[in-house]
């Protein structure tokens, strides 16, 4: 039980106060070496009671004397617990303590009896000894020198641990934090955060640049020095891509970087060569056309994208031009195949998609709902099997593949594991040395792909196989960067078949018309009593809270005979506000699932019974970004919450529920990849900023059989017509473009170069 209690992530509301303690540790209840959190049972020096201390004291060991500062506090279930804010080790003070601590655990092989020996010899002395004259211990018979070493070496290295952790909290950082730096770096680490605090951004979870920046500040890093800047343009970067950018142009970088430190821009400019000569970021002309008189300013790139964006271009064009005999099938019988056996007739863009996916080496089929993406697919299935080809199917999530797996009858599987990802190396086994097999691989909800698993996906695809990427480019494009869809068929150089005409889904159907009226800026009109589409008008975003929390709970259940859990889907366009995802899935959660056992973390509580969504991939539990499960038991004693997806059973620690995300209402980011019987949209002028078309349009695509926006129909209106999404920086299309080639433009254009990371 004592250790989820003391954990941080519980709810204490009894009042604190400071307390000073100095004890040795008896034993602990529960660490984690990860996280650098533990919970020991203390025996208090002056009082000779056990007291509970709770913080990053993972690293030390059982028999060790502390003195300690914190908040003592009275938990309503646990009792009295002491949150460690700072402590410093000392020696034992007694030749029992002194035993005990040897006997730890500290050096395998070193147990209580030879522990007992070395202090029954040297007694009070021995810890001395032990640093000052480790020879003296070689009269103790059993005690070899490797062992005398072993033993001298632990308890110097403990030493300087604690020296560690000291220097570090003297310098501001928190204890979890310091805690999470000794584990990195070992008893070097303040040698090696004094040379370079910075280094900290990239190799410690949890710390970015604002706080490794902070500490550089208190050591005495000057305000414009060169490693600041380097790390700050770095920094500016990864966020710049974190937003779906590949590359910055280099004078909005050097803006956004120079603004962000309060520096001159003059000297952050003159850094950019500099660090792109170190091979850490690539410094470009665009690709293009240019014209004698221009003279194009370079852009900037994190060297993974670089590598990423150019790779995926040339990939792209070596399997469009590659040569020798393609798929072993007549395209047209095969399509008249089809037709007939399957009684169906298929109007000639399906048909022209079909024939292209058949001859072509690379294809695209895009198109919105209902438009018989889905049919061509089972076309390939059939026809493949027929001619007892391998045909290999893959989308980007795992729920995407199910739903592909399930509407095709036919293996699909994540872009992840087909790939064969080797957990803790960031790589993928399949790759140009050893690709894929098979004769055709389609890749669905392609709009989902980012430059770097296009590119992982090229890498593995051998010359000899076709692709086929199936998607709609007026969706929300990836989370990742880069907007690989659309700049495959804008580059035209890549064979398309758009699918414009509406198959409903199902007679008296307006999902589908709905979501076509919204992409061509036509506002819909409320449903009727019967239909599948309704829009509930709001006041304002408190009175769209409350009418999403009645719909959700109480009106859709019962006139649709819904679950509110498995069936509804609230989506957000924003996490924060009145009826933003945070707000609403505390509401849901207190409505539908009340009174039940549960843990915090990261400010969100998680009950048994709750829905909640996988935020990352998780290669090691097989379990994917926007996966959705349910919490089935929450052991409080092992401090571990388990959690029911459609296919596994799975357990978290409590510290990796940062993974996890409450799902009874989730951004419409997040659901990319995912239908659901039922969606919920909040739409209100608080939204402003996310007010867009392929946001709504994205959203209200999710629906299979009802959706409800319920808002402001202002608000409706400004996202329908707002059809400028923010601009993504990518260079793909014009890569495309240069390297394969256009007969009009050709002879005026440069010679293609591959990057250069000093360019230009």
């Amino acid at each position: 039980m004592p250790p989820l209690a003391s954990s941080p992530a519980m709810t204490d509301p009894s009042p604190e106060r400071d307390v000073t303690l100095q004890g040795t540790i008896e034993r602990f209840t529960f660490r984690n070496p990860d996280t650098g959190w533990a919970v020991v049972r203390l025996v208090d020096e002056a009082t000779g009671s056990p007291t509970i201390a709770v913080g990053p004291m993972a690293q030390l060991t059982e028999g060790q004397r502390l003195k300690l500062r914190g908040k003592e506090s009275v938990h309503p279930r646990f009792g009295k617990q002491v949150k460690v804010d700072v402590f410093e080790a000392l020696a034992p003070s007694s030749t029992e303590g002194i035993e005990a601590y040897l006997a730890s655990g500290l050096v395998k092989g070193i147990g209580p009896a030879t522990a007992k020996k070395i202090v029954r010899a040297f007694g009070a002395d021995t810890l001395r000894i032990l640093e000052e004259e480790p020879q003296r211990l070689r009269k103790i018979r059993g005690l070899g020198a490797r062992k005398i070493d072993d033993l001298t070496t632990a308890i110097r290295a403990q030493k300087d641990l604690q020296n560690v952790m000291v220097f570090l909290r003297t310098h501001g950082l928190g204890a979890g934090l310091a805690a999470r730096i000794v584990k990195r770096y070992g008893a070097n680490a303040s040698a090696l955060v004094e040379a370079n605090p910075y280094r900290l951004a990239d190799d410690v979870v949890g710390i970015g640049f604002r706080t490794a920046d902070r500490l550089a500040r208190t050591l005495g890093i000057a305000p414009d020095s060169p490693e600041r800047i380097d790390a700050a343009l770095e920094f500016c970067l990864g966020h710049a891509a974190k937003e779906g950018h590949c590359y910055v142009p280099e004078g909005e970088l050097v803006q956004r970087t120079a603004a962000m430190i309060d520096c001159r821009t003059e000297n952050v400019a003159a850094r950019v060569p500099e660090l792109a000569k170190t091979g850490r970021i690539a410094r470009q002309l665009p690709p293009g056309p240019r014209l004698l008189h221009e003279s194009p300013k370079p852009i900037v790139y994190p060297i993974a994208l670089a590598v990423a964006e150019d790779g995926l271009a040339r990939a792209i064009h070596e399997l469009c031009m590659a040569h020798g005999p393609g798929l072993p099938v007549h395209a047209d019988k095969a399509v008249a195949w089809f037709e007939q056996t399957s009684g169906m007739s298929l109007p000639e863009a399906q048909r022209e998609a079909l024939r292209r996916a058949l001859t072509e080496r690379v294809s695209v089929i895009t198109g919105g709902p209902g438009v018989g993406k889905t049919t061509i697919v089972r076309a390939l299935v059939r026809i493949l099997g027929e001619k007892r080809l391998r045909l290999l199917l893959a989308a980007p999530t795992g729920r995407a593949a199910r739903r592909l797996e399930d509407s095709t009858e036919h293996a699909a599987s994540t872009l992840h594991r087909l790939l064969e990802f080797l957990p803790g190396t960031g790589r993928f086994a399949r790759n140009e040395e050893n690709p894929l097999e098979g004769d055709m691989l389609v890749v669905d909800e392609a709009s989902m792909l980012d430059v770097q698993l296009a590119f992982s996906l090229l890498r593995a695809v051998p010359k000899n196989m076709t692709l086929v990427l199936v998607g709609d480019r007026n969706q929300l494009p990836s989370v990742g960067p880069g907007n690989v869809l659309a700049d495959v068929i804008a580059s035209g150089r890549v064979r398309t078949t758009a699918l414009t005409r509406i198959f409903r889904q199902r007679e008296g159907s307006e999902i589908v018309q709905v979501a076509h009226d919204i992409l061509e800026g036509r506002v819909p009109e409320p449903g009727g009593d019967g239909g599948d589409f309704y829009f509930v008008e709001a006041r304002d975003s408190a009175h769209a809270r409350s009418l999403v929390r009645e719909l959700v709970t109480r009106r859709i259940p019962q006139r649709f005979g819904m679950h509110p859990l498995d069936d509804i889907q609230v989506l957000c366009p924003m996490y924060r506000g009145d009826s933003g995802a945070d707000t609403l899935n505390r509401d849901l959660q207190d409505l539908l699932n009340p009174g039940q056992i549960e843990v915090e973390r990261g400010g969100k509580s998680y009950r048994i019974g709750d829905k909640v969504m996988q935020v990352r991939n998780d290669y090691e539990r097989e379990v994917w970004n926007g996966d959705v499960g349910r919490i089935t038991y929450i052991d409080t004693g092992a401090a571990k919450v388990h959690v029911r997806f459609p296919d596994r059973d799975l357990a978290y620690r409590v510290e990796d529920l940062v993974d996890l995300l409450p799902a009874y209402a989730i951004s419409v980011h997040r659901s990319q990849g995912s239908e659901y019987p039922a969606v919920v949209i909040p739409l209100t002028t608080d939204h402003f900023l996310m007010l867009k078309r392929s946001l709504v349009y994205t959203a209200i695509t999710r629906g299979k059989r009802l959706v409800v926006v319920i808002g402001s129909r202002k608000a409706f209106e400004i996202a329908v017509h707002n059809s400028e999404d923010a601009r993504r920086y990518s260079a793909l299309e014009s890569r495309l473009k240069d390297i394969l080639g256009d007969p009009d433009t050709q002879e005026q254009r440069p010679e293609w170069r591959r990057f250069s990371p000093g360019d230009p």
